[in-house]
């Protein structure tokens, strides 16, 4: 193996390493009541989040399947491609919350976010089981918790509003 090669290999693991972190933080800045959500969905069980991502996996497969087929639809392809990956990683900021809650319970939540999602990205280091298994987890529980939030959003509310009594003008 050529010494580029491996200095290839250690630069895009790094850049996994600072980058999904501050993708985190940054969705917890922006989204603080949607990472908030996150985090007690995956609270509620991993493996009901998981089961909500396979079907978005198989939708993003087909659609980027698709797409590459098209003629001169290559970039397109990869640009969508890289926004459902980022889409399925934002979700993921959720786990890093909570993962970070229960580490250490007893400091400021962008601290927890980004001390969880620095422990997650470093179990995605591990050799194979973490760059085949457990990164690809992230997103596909990431694309389970984002659907979960769109599927229980619209019911939410409808939810709310059937629970308050009648006002009594």
């Amino acid at each position: 193996m050529l010494f580029s090669t491996v200095l290839v290999w250690l630069l895009v693991a790094i850049g996994f390493a600072v980058a999904l972190p501050a993708l985190w933080v940054f969705a917890l800045g922006y989204w603080p009541q949607r990472v908030q959500r996150q985090s007690e969905a995956f609270a509620g069980g991993l493996l009901k989040t998981l089961l909500f991502g396979l079907p978005v996996l198989l939708v993003n497969a087909l659609l980027i399947v698709f797409l590459s087929k098209l003629p001169r639809a290559g970039a397109l392809a990869l640009l969508v491609g890289g926004l459902l990956i980022t889409w399925g990683f934002l979700g993921s900021a959720g786990l890093a919350l909570h993962l970070g809650r229960r580490l250490w319970p007893q400091i400021e939540a962008w601290r927890q976010v980004k001390q969880g999602g620095l422990t997650l990205v470093c179990c995605a280091l591990l050799p194979v089981v973490g760059w085949a298994v457990l990164l690809p987890l992230l997103a596909v529980m990431g694309w389970g918790v984002q659907l979960r939030g769109l599927l229980h959003r619209g019911s939410g509310i409808a939810a709310t509003e059937a629970s308050e009594p009648p006002s009594a003008s």
